[in-house]
Order: structure tokens, then C-alpha cells, then sequence
């Protein structure tokens, strides 16, 4: 809407855009066709005040076309007729002699001697287009326009009256166009009319009468399919001119690089032929008489100058254009830059969003930028900018609302969520607190369990030992004697597990002391053969005899080595079942370089994979049918407890190696 409206306020920033394009890149090119002659200050000081009497102004015009220019555009209006004139003066003058009054009565006028040297060449005066009560039509000498198509007088500027010449100069000349330039709001002239709608006659303008007398006078041809202008041809130069006929000037930043001063021309100072077959301009540029305005370059020209910036684009072809052109562009940056930062805010991020919109206004700043000084072609980068800035302020509000309402929502679900996970978890710690219970009698009593078995199984096998041979009537009484002894010390041993645990149980400690190692392996390698685990088994003891005591449980210490010694002979045994070969069992005591007592138990079994190294300590694993999958594990618990450590190596010779470490007893 504002685009079609085209408000004041978006126009001038707009004009702002587009001058500030003209102070980067003025026209370069210049036009050598075009001599400005100035009534400056020196031609005043020289020759008098201004208005000068007309046969002085006949005497400058007929110097300039002497040297035959193209034309000479006179940027000077003559209203009324020369007061200096000598019949004028005989009027006026009451008191001079009859024959005085006579003799300046027959003298011509000022205003002849201008008009005869103008007539018959190729000379053009300006007139001025205004607002007014009576409706004075321009002159027959300044219709020079014929429209080709619509008619397009309704869709330019209308003016009701015009500011013609003197009768006598009108005849004399060939052609007259509108010479005054009204500025912009901002006081800034950027566009001369190309033509003016005074009265409901289409009249030229200046340059537009400059143009065509300058190249072969023939009419100026107004092309305009509709009721509005779309191309303006003088004399074979084709105007590309907004729908109100206006050319936009593309200021050069060497205004007046040709002039001369008229003091010059008069003293005949200048070089012969200097205005030969050029566009010479006559006007006023003396300070306090002329009109100076300012350009969008920041200079302030005269009216002469600015007719001359406005010829030199259009002979060089550097005038801009803003045109339908240019708005369709304009309002298809609006739709794309929509619908690009309508689908980025519904996809991505605020950070994406931000991107594209620096992207998009980027985008906007370069095209326009590439089209002006490709082109001349002018696209107003501000309205889409806006567009693209409100856009990227309308989405990143809306999302920071939708943001701050997702989180509000979000809160109250994190609430509920946390007050159904609380809940959930006081029910969980109710529930565990029942499988806590119910797992820690299991475990206690699988730990009994596996404690307890190991001492039944050596009284069962002493018993059954002695039984036997009591049927055979073979055993002696030592004999007997030590069968029940061994039968004792298990039973002990099982007496001192149930009070270890206990003890254990209720008070949380273990009772340690130091401790002969080689001894305790001696024991126990002498109960795994004296019950015939270890029959197919040859178990070879290598024991530092300087070895230290070690501090530890005995209990606890019998279980451990029990637990891997028989680990050893089950695993040897079934290899033996599949191979047919004998096992070996070493088992070694050292105190390694770290100070402790490292004890390893080696065997030529099947040996462990991977799958088994990873899972061999945790609880309840077992490769065997009938085990319990508690030894290893409650072995390494005691043994951490204890201070040091189990671990298991793969056997050079076949089978696995288990090592663990104990405290040396320092006291």
C-alpha cells in the first residue's frame, strides 16, 4: 500500500537512497557539445548592471551564432519591452528638444535589433509555465509535439498560464520551451519535464526545444500506448522518461567543465570557431541574480547549469530511469522476501531467521546498487528493506511469544511430570525397600550356601573314606584316628565360616591376622587330593619359602584358594574328558615389585574367551551346570576387602593363569 501510494515521506527516502547512489558513482561521461555562455559577475562589472539593454544582448547573441552553433538555447526571459529603447526613451522623456524626440523615435528598438538577430537562425528562448487567473496560451512558435497513441494530457502536471516573450521576438525565433524547473519538496532538483500540459496544450521543454532544433527540427513524437507516456522520440533520441514525461538527471561531479564568460565573447577573446557546430547555452549565473539550487552532489548550480547536466545525460545516454519497470521489481522483492522469511520462520531458528534476513537485505542493497550502476535502472532498496525488517521483527516477536508460551506450558507439564515422578518414586523406594530385603536374605543365604559347602563336602568324603573302609575291615585305628580328625577340623572350619559370618553380619568386620600363605596352600591342596578332586591332576607348588606373612582372614583365605584351586581341577578335568591328556596345576608364591604377596594359580585347561574375561567376576556367572556363580565373586570382594586384588592372564602353556595379591604384614 505504501508502495502504490507513494506517500511523501517515501519518496524522499527513496530520492535520499538514490542521491546517495549519484555521490558514489556521478556520470563519468561528459559531453564536449555543450559551451555554456554566463552573464557572470565580471561580464556585470564590465558591461553594467543587470538588465542589460537589448542591443547589448543583440550584440552578445550575434558574436555566438557568428561561429555557427547547433543552437542557442537563451535561459532568459523578455516579458516586456526594453525600457532603453530609443522610442521608449522619446516617450518617456518629456523634456528633450523635438528634433531630439524625433530622431530617437526613428531609430529601431532594442527589442527589433534582438529579434533580427535571431531571425532566421537556429535559436531557442525559454518561457515560463505558472498558475494564474487568465489562461495566456503559449505561443504558435512552441507547438512542436505530436502524440502517437493515447492521449496524455490528462496524466501530466497541468499549468494555467504560460510567461511568453515580446510578439516581435516570439516571430522571430524558431522555437520556445518551458525553461523553469520546479524542485522537489527537499529543495533539490533531480528531474527536468520533458514536456508541460499548460492550458490543455502539450508544450515542449527547454532541452526538449534544445534537442530538436539541434538535430534536424522535425516535431518531437510523444509515444504513449495508453494515456500514459512511454517513450519520448526527439529527433531520433528515444527518452526513457517516467509516466509523467520527467527526466531524471545523472549528475556529474564537474558541473560548468565548458563555459565562458560573456565579457569574453563581446571583447571577441575567444578562439575562432569555438561554438562551431556546438549546443550553446545563454543565461544569467551572476550571485544575487540567478537562482542556485542545490543538487543531489551537494552543489548548488544555476538554472544554466542545471539545463546543462540535463542535456549532457541525455545526449550521453546516462539518464536514470525509475519506472513501471523498476516498481514491478520493487513489488516482486516484496513478495519473494514474504514468502522466503514466511517459510524460515516456520522451519528454522531464530538464528536461521537472522541469517536470512541479513542475506535478504544484503541481497536488496547489492541488486539495487548492481542495477544502478549497470543499468541506470533505479530500484528503491528502502520500502523492500522495511518489508524485510518488519517481516524479521513480526516473526522473531511471534516466536518469542510462542517461546514464552511453550515455556509457561512446558513449566506446568515439568511441574505435573515432577510431581507423577515423585510419586512414582516414593512408590519405587517402596518397592525396592521389599526387593532390598528379600535380596539381601537371598544373597546371605546363597553366601552361607556356598561358604558351608565346600567343608560339608570334605566331612561327606572323609565319612564315606573311613565307611568304606571299615566294611573292608581294613583300617586301622591311626588310620581311623586321622580319618576323624580331618572329619574335626572340617566340621571347625564350618563352625568358624557360621561364626566369621555372624561376626560379620552383626558387627561388620572381619577379624585379621598374620598369616602363613605357603602353609594355608598347603592345606588346602592336601584336602582337594585327600577328597579325589585332583586325582587326574598333577599340582606342582612353587613357594618362596622368605616369603612374609600376609594379613588376612585364615577363613576367608582358605575360601579363596579353595575357590580357585577347584576352579583350576574342574577346568583341567574337562579338558582331560575331551583331549584324554593329564592337567597341570603350578602354583607360585612371590612378593612382586610393588612389595605385596602375589600368589597365581596356572592350569593347561581350555583357557577363557573374551566373552568370559569380561563377565567371570560378576555375581551368579557360571559356565558349569551345577554352580552357583558366587565363588569368584565373593573371592575378589574378600581380596579388595583385604587390600589387594584378583585378576586373571591367558597361559602361555594353555589354560588361564589367576593372580591375586595380598598385604604383606609389616609388624
Amino acid at each position: 500500500m505504501l508502495r502504490i501510494s507513494n506517500p511523501w515521506s517515501v519518496e524522499m527516502l527513496r530520492n535520499s537512497v538514490f542521491d546517495s547512489y549519484q555521490e558514489i558513482s556521478p556520470r563519468e561521461v561528459e559531453s564536449e557539445q555543450i559551451i555554456l555562455v554566463e552573464i557572470d559577475e565580471t561580464s556585470l562589472k564590465e558591461m553594467g548592471q543587470w538588465p542589460w539593454p537589448r542591443n547589448l544582448v543583440a550584440e552578445l547573441t550575434e558574436k555566438i551564432l557568428f561561429h555557427h552553433p547547433k543552437v542557442l538555447g537563451i535561459d532568459i526571459l523578455f516579458p516586456e519591452p526594453d525600457r532603453t529603447s530609443p522610442d521608449l526613451i522619446a516617450k518617456q522623456s518629456q523634456n528633450l528638444p523635438k528634433g531630439i524626440k524625433d530622431l530617437l523615435a526613428s531609430l529601431p528598438s532594442n527589442d527589433a535589433m534582438l529579434a533580427t538577430s535571431m531571425r532566421d537562425k537556429p535559436v531557442v528562448l525559454g518561457i515560463a509555465a505558472g498558475y494564474g487567473t487568465q489562461n495566456k496560451l503559449p505561443a504558435s512558435s512552441s507547438n512542436s509535439i505530436v502524440m502517437i497513441g493515447g492521449d496524455i494530457r490528462n496524466s501530466i502536471p497541468y499549468y494555467s498560464q504560460v510567461l511568453r516573450n515580446i510578439p516581435a521576438l516570439e516571430k522571430a525565433v524558431q522555437a520556445q520551451g518551458v525553461s523553469n524547473i520546479a524542485p522537489d519538496p527537499d529543495g533539490l532538483i533531480r528531474k527536468v519535464p520533458m514536456i508541460y500540459n499548460i492550458s490543455g496544450s502539450l508544450v515542449p521543454a527547454f532541452e526538449t526545444e534544445i534537442l530538436r532544433i539541434a538535430n534536424s527540427n522535425i516535431p518531437t513524437e510523444v509515444i504513449s500506448p495508453s494515456s500514459e507516456i512511454k517513450e519520448i522520440n526527439i529527433a531520433g533520441l528515444q527518452l526513457k522518461t517516467d509516466h509523467l514525461g520527467n527526466a531524471r538527471i545523472h549528475f556529474s561531479d564537474r558541473p560548468n567543465k565548458h563555459t565562458v564568460s560573456a565579457r569574453s565573447v563581446l571583447a571577441d577573446e575567444i578562439p575562432e570557431n569555438y561554438f562551431n557546430n556546438k549546443i550553446v547555452l545563454l543565461g544569467v549565473t551572476a550571485v544575487g541574480i540567478a537562482d542556485y539550487t542545490p543538487s543531489p552532489l551537494g552543489q548548488n548550480l544555476s538554472g544554466l547549469a542545471l539545463h546543462a547536466q540535463a542535456l549532457e545525460s541525455i545526449i550521453t545516454d546516462s539518464l536514470l530511469t525509475h519506472s513501471y519497470i523498476s516498481a514491478s521489481i520493487e513489488l516482486g522483492f516484496f513478495v519473494l522476501i514474504g514468502l522466503v522469511l514466511i517459510w524460515i520462520s516456520n522451519r528454522y531458528t531464530a538464528l536461521e531467521l537472522t541469517v536470512a534476513f541479513a542475506i535478504l537485505c544484503w541481497s536488496i542493497v547489492l541488486i539495487s546498487w548492481g542495477s544502478f550502476k549497470a543499468q541506470k535502472l533505479l530500484i528503491d532498496p528502502t520500502l523492500p528493506l522495511a518489508l524485510t525488517l518488519t517481516l524479521f521483527l513480526i516473526a522473531t516477536s511471534a516466536g518469542f511469544i510462542n517461546e514464552q508460551k511453550q515455556r509457561r506450558t512446558d513449566a506446568r507439564e515439568a511441574a505435573l511430570r515432577e510431581r507423577e515422578k515423585e510419586a512414582r518414586i516414593r512408590k519405587l523406594q517402596n518397592e525396592l525397600m521389599h526387593t532390598i530385603g528379600k535380596s539381601s536374605v537371598q544373597k546371605l543365604s546363597s553366601s552361607i550356601a556356598h561358604e558351608m559347602n565346600q567343608p560339608m563336602a570334605a566331612i561327606c568324603n572323609y565319612t564315606n573314606t573311613a565307611k568304606r573302609l571299615l566294611d573292608k575291615k581294613e583300617i586301622s585305628q591311626d588310620t581311623l584316628r586321622s580319618v576323624l580328625g580331618k572329619i574335626l577340623a572340617q566340621a571347625d572350619r564350618g563352625n568358624d565360616i557360621l561364626k566369621s559370618i555372624r561376626e560379620s553380619a552383626e558387627t561388620g568386620k572381619t577379624s585379621i591376622r598374620a598369616l602363613d600363605v605357603n602353609r594355608i596352600i598347603q592345606e588346602e591342596v592336601e584336602l582337594i587330593k585327600d577328597v579325589g578332586e585332583a586325582q587326574s591332576v598333577q599340582i606342582i607348588l612353587d613357594c618362596d619359602q622368605n616369603l612374609p606373612q600376609a594379613q588376612a582372614n585364615e577363613i576367608q583365605l582358605h575360601q579363596v584358594l579353595l575357590n580357585l584351586i577347584r576352579n583350576a581341577v574342574q577346568a583341567i578335568t574337562h579338558a582331560e574328558t575331551e583331549s584324554k591328556h593329564e592337567g597341570e596345576i603350578e602354583i607360585r608364591t612371590v612378593r612382586n615389585e610393588d612389595g605385596m604377596i602375589q600368589v597365581s594359580i596356572s592350569d593347561t585347561g581350555p583357557g577363557l574367551s573374551e566373552v568370559e574375561k569380561e563377565t567371570l567376576f560378576k555375581p551368579f556367572y557360571t559356565s558349569k551346570e551345577q554352580g552357583m556363580g558366587l565363588g569368584l565373586a565373593i573371592s575378589r570382594s574378600i581380596l579388595e576387602a583385604l587390600g589387594g586384588s584378583l585378576w586373571v592372564e591367558e597361559n602361555k602353556k594353555g589354560g588361564a593363569v589367576f593372580y591375586f595379591t595380598l598385604p604383606p604384614n609389616e609388624n
